[in-house]
């Protein structure tokens, strides 16, 4: 097994224990001062509530003896009785290392022996946090250190880890000046990481300086058997599945090699037939490059429309192009899909692939999922470029490279693409609601509901010629639900014929619900910020609107969901743009009720003058058609409305 601890699965190792549970998305920690409530708790002192308590060491705890067939029996599940033992001694000789610092770094000069420390130093044996409040007590339970602590700003450990810096001012702290605290909270992932000491700079390394090879992880000290059996399940599914090295030793078949047409058309028959139980566990990868001219293509799995709960017609493994390229792949469908691309239905990873001229047009008002790589995610999509000549059409969440999707998306580009958003929608009673008809086009992204993305870059057309369409922008038509949009940059035109509602140059809506489980019962989605931060993008838009509303150059609007509108954080933002015919649109967002908009930059034009409201002003609200009390929290809305204008 020797050959399994190697420095980057160490890193892996730690970096999942760090993510586990988050989709492994780089949380943002940034102060969200409010706009209507001056004195609301900013999400790093709510952090600091979150995870208030005692905590032990958490591999001291985990890694007892009286634990080990436990950790056999979470191994076995994943990688089978054979390897379940030297599975369960690797995984927890990573994180047990007892060097750190520049001992470590000479120690480990060999990257197949590197080993994290996740102890506690300096004299500490359990740690107490008590809102901004930290201490630390050693053996005998007297006090090592305690002081007040306040955040500085976000900082990113070697590139691999994201989170929060906090400080106390007390000048004789020492190694207790900084605290860096990674993101998860015992409610997300039963444990807690963070890093303390003296030097910043040092704190943002992993492989150099002071506190080398170290991260400390903790437990809360009253955790219970059913913590224990679900820190380690966790530590264990995150690891032996994202590292990949359950296949080390697999029976042979686990990769499937596809270098032609005509075994690209098999393979996804057989995906989609559901003959091969969507190849779960299994790698595919493309040898060459795949030409589609005159197939007929069947997308790669699909949507049991009579059995939603069937899994074995949708892709489950790892699809990964090796760089090669799938074009000029044409599919129409005139009759209920979901899920249409190249590869329908995602719920394993698409990576490493670049598609090109690639047509897939769905004109049936109840189809749903459309995309250029793939209809509907939930799994993972990373490294994969749309490019050429494309035009991906439906009725409902149509995408670039990916129709709708409720997990991450992240290093994605388009270009050269149009969107066409099909359907007519009629809101003549007032009331704008989400609908299953001309709804969510986006260059990367359709629809989104929950998942995150990160790092994606689009160019490209959206055209809506049916009436008051709804969701259409840049990066995504919908971006609802995420706790964090990152480092995107568009490049687009939205041309929207007939009216039309939640229009952006990055997003048509977005945010979050302050209640993080509100979705968690009936759509499996949970959010852990609010709001919902989109962070570090970058937008240019030519907009011909005539007649929309709730249209903003960066952001549409939030959605009125449950009882509330969902807010987003939009943070060191820009965009240039041109707005054509739109009501009452803002540079920035159309409507941002609840949300923060600061340091963001807007050069922006309505009608050919300058637009210098940041917020646009509207009347109504987005509405979600899937909750309860809608309709009378609207006529509230309304009502007030009406006063505030007599007033």
């Amino acid at each position: 097994m020797k050959k399994f601890i190697t420095f980057s699965i160490a890193l892996a190792m730690v970096t999942s224990l760090c993510s586990c549970g988050s989709d492994k998305s780089s949380s943002e920690s940034s102060s969200a001062e409010s706009t209507t409530a001056a004195e609301a708790v900013t999400p790093e002192e709510q952090f600091l509530q979150d995870i208030s308590g005692t905590y032990d060491e958490l591999f001291t705890v985990i890694c007892d003896p009286k634990y080990d067939q436990l950790w056999l029996d979470k191994c076995e599940a994943i990688v089978g009785a054979d390897m379940a033992a030297d599975c369960a001694e690797m995984l927890k000789t990573a994180c047990t290392g007892t060097v750190y610092g520049e001992e470590a770094v000479k120690k480990y000069t060999d990257p197949e022996e590197a080993q994290f420390d996740c102890y506690f130093i300096n004299g500490v044996d359990q740690f107490v946090f008590d809102g901004s409040t930290i201490s630390g007590l050693d053996e005998k339970g007297e006090k090592v250190f305690e002081h007040e602590y306040s955040y500085v700003k976000d900082l990113s450990l070697g590139g691999m880890m994201d989170g929060a810096l906090y400080e106390t001012s007390d000048e004789n702290a020492g190694e207790f000046r900084y605290f860096f605290m990674m993101p998860d909270t015992p409610a997300t992932t039963y444990h807690i990481e963070f890093r303390y000491g003296s030097d910043e700079a040092a704190l943002a390394e992993y492989a150099e300086g002071s506190y080398a090879y170290w991260l400390a992880a903790g437990i809360p000290a009253d955790y219970d058997d059913k913590l224990i059996d679900n820190v380690i399940g966790l530590f264990v599914e995150e690891n032996l599945s994202d590292m990949g090295e359950e296949s080390s030793a697999a029976s042979e078949g686990d990769t499937i090699e596809i270098g032609t047409a005509e075994k690209l058309v098999s393979f996804a028959k057989s995906v989609t037939d559901g003959s091969m139980g969507g190849y779960a566990g299994k790698t595919v990868v493309l040898t060459d490059d795949i030409d589609c001219t005159d197939i007929e293509w069947t997308p790669i799995g699909t949507m049991d429309l009579d059995d939603m709960s069937n899994h074995d017609c949708m892709f489950q493994g790892v699809f990964d192009g090796q760089g090669h390229t799938i074009s000029n792949v044409t599919f129409d469908s005139n009759t209920p899909i979901c899920g249409a691309g190249i590869i329908g239905m995602n719920l394993g990873e698409v990576k490493n692939l670049t598609a090109k001229n690639i047509n897939i047009h769905c004109t049936d008002t109840y189809s749903m999922a459309v995309g250029g790589v793939v209809g509907y995610n939930m799994g993972e999509i990373h490294d994969v470029t749309l490019t050429g000549e494309n035009e991906i059409a439906g009725a409902n969440a149509i995408g670039g490279i990916t129709g709708g999707s409720t997990n991450h998306v992240h290093d994605c580009t388009v270009d050269g693409t149009t969107i066409k958003v099909l359907g007519d929608n009629d809101f003549s009673d007032g009331r704008i609601i989400q609908c299953d008809i001309a709804e969510c086009g986006g260059l990367i992204i359709g629809g989104s509901f929950g998942g995150t993305i990160e790092n994606c870059t689009a160019q490209g057309k959206i055209i809506a010629e049916g009436n008051e369409p709804v969701g259409m922008g840049g990066i995504a038509g919908c971006l609802e639900m995420m706790d964090s949009v990152t480092d995107c940059t568009a490049d687009v035109e939205i041309i929207s014929a007939k009216g039309g509602h939640a229009i952006g140059g990055l997003c048509g809506y977005s945010g979050t619900h302050s209640v993080g489980d509100i979705a968690l019962a009936t759509e499996g989605v949970e959010t852990h910020v609010y709001p919902g931060i989109i962070k570090n993008c970058s937008v240019t838009v030519k907009m011909n609107v005539p007649g929309a509303t709730h249209v903003g150059g960066l952001i549409g609007t939030g959605l009125y969901y449950y009882g509330e509108e969902t807010a987003f954080k939009v943070v060191d933002c820009s965009v240039k743009g041109e707005i054509t015919g739109a009501v009452t649109p803002g540079a920035v967002a159309g409507r941002a009720e609840n949300s923060v908009i600061e340091s963001c930059t807007a050069e922006v034009t309505l009608d050919g003058a300058e637009l210098t409201d940041q917020i646009g002003k509207t009347d109504r609200m987005y509405e979600s058609s899937d909750q309860e009390g809608a309709e009378e929290a609207e006529t509230e809305e309304i009502t007030e409305a009406e006063k505030k204008e007599a007033a």
